[in-house]
């Protein structure tokens, strides 16, 4: 790994506990709406954030979601923890995508449409919040790398219609590593659970369900977002992706 690379994830700010706590919550699975509005409260800036999200043109709804507590019913604490998760990255370093030619609208479509992917792959509710949330964070290490290309001054061009596994090999060429590897090093950065971390590592062996399913959804939804389920039609899950 490149070490002014290393360098970056170690610098990295922690995790909010309130994030933290909201995944505990799911795992208690004892919670409800006064719960989870309660530990969002803890953080002024991540309710405006998950607010604005809510409100973003990914969701076209007809009228303004206005606060924290239409929100969370409107879209449960999987989706709330997604949320809190697109805040935090957001906030964390300067977000500049501009290596890959797509805007943080883009790439929260692309977390969001891969988290809807293995959802829809995967039946088991807890192996489902595992997965939507690496799913989700995946490629979140883009943000490192394209600050880094800007730096070193690396430059590439790729159609918004590439996969991500695709991608994946561009990125090795041109900078020596990939989304995927450093991500890994920045789940455990910040102590993500573990199981998040050695699917995100051995995903594309392909030899589970679950490996599977992230692989499927970072091999349909593109850069840009968009879904290409054609591409996935020789998957042992593709009878499942009608469920999307």
């Amino acid at each position: 790994m490149i070490e002014a690379i290393v360098e970056r994830i170690e610098n990295l700010p922690p995790v909010p506990n309130v994030v933290h706590e909201l995944q505990d919550m799911y795992y208690m699975d004892s919670y409800n709406s006064s719960d989870i509005e309660t530990v969002i409260k803890k953080d002024p800036n991540l309710v405006a954030n998950i607010l604005k999200i809510a409100n973003s043109p990914l969701y076209e709804f007809s009228r303004e979601i206005v606060d924290i507590r239409q929100a969370i019913v409107m879209f449960g604490l999987e989706q709330i923890i997604e949320f809190a998760l697109a805040s935090f990255v957001e906030d964390m370093v300067d977000f500049d995508l501009g290596l890959y030619g797509i805007d943080a609208m883009q790439f929260l479509k692309m977390a969001q449409n891969k988290s809807k992917v293995v959802t829809a792959l995967v039946d088991k509710s807890k192996e489902r919040f595992v997965l939507s949330n690496t799913a989700f964070l995946s490629d979140i290490s883009k943000v490192i790398l394209s600050n880094y290309a800007k730096e070193q001054q690396i430059a590439f061009e790729v159609e918004k219609e590439i996969s991500l596994n695709a991608l994946d090999d561009v990125e090795r060429e041109y900078l020596g590593t990939d989304s995927i590897e450093v991500a890994a090093l920045m789940f455990e950065k910040w102590n993500f659970d573990q199981k998040m971390i050695e699917l995100l590592q051995h995903f594309k062996k392909r030899r589970d369900e679950n490996q599977e399913a992230l692989y499927l959804a970072r091999e349909i939804v593109a850069l840009d977002g968009t879904l290409h389920k054609e591409r996935g039609e020789e998957s042992e899950l593709a009878a499942r992706l009608v469920r999307l």
